[in-house]
């Protein structure tokens, strides 16, 4: 879930950059980029066992309950989807942000990503909430 927030995170900082300066980012990008965005956006696969990046790998933290996790999980997502709308609305279809390993992305591409991200995590999740699930609660 840490992982995932992160991400979030991550991608409304992008796109508060782009919304704050106002400038549509060049529509550039690495052989290596056009290859990645084609697995993951066009084919919606995402392979397992590659470590993420820096930025979105979870480090030290305190634990937390199930509720404050998915409270801060529901928040971040929000507010991206705040930031993504707005976005829309100030870019069109232009690239309104550009993300580490993808090079610059539409809002629909940002969607598509998170999409496919999320369901590349499905499994781990599932077996956090069923773990949670068994748990008594802290006292």
């Amino acid at each position: 879930m840490e992982h995932l927030i992160l991400t979030y995170e991550l991608t409304s900082a992008a796109l508060s950059k782009q919304l704050k300066t106002g400038r549509i980012p060049k529509n550039r990008r690495s052989a290596l980029e056009f290859i990645l965005r084609v697995q993951t956006l066009g084919m919606g696969y995402m392979p397992e066992g590659v470590p993420a990046i820096r930025a979105v790998s979870p480090g030290e933290y305190t634990p937390e309950s199930g509720a404050a996790i998915a409270e801060r999980f529901l928040k971040a997502a929000a507010g991206m989807d705040e930031l993504l709308v707005a976005s829309r609305k100030k870019f069109g279809i232009q690239a309104c942000g550009e993300h580490p390993l993808f090079g610059v992305m539409r809002v629909d591409e940002w969607r598509r990503y998170h999409a496919v991200h999320a369901r590349h995590h499905l499994k781990q999740l599932r077996t956090a909430i069923r773990y949670a699930k068994t748990q008594k609660p802290m006292a």
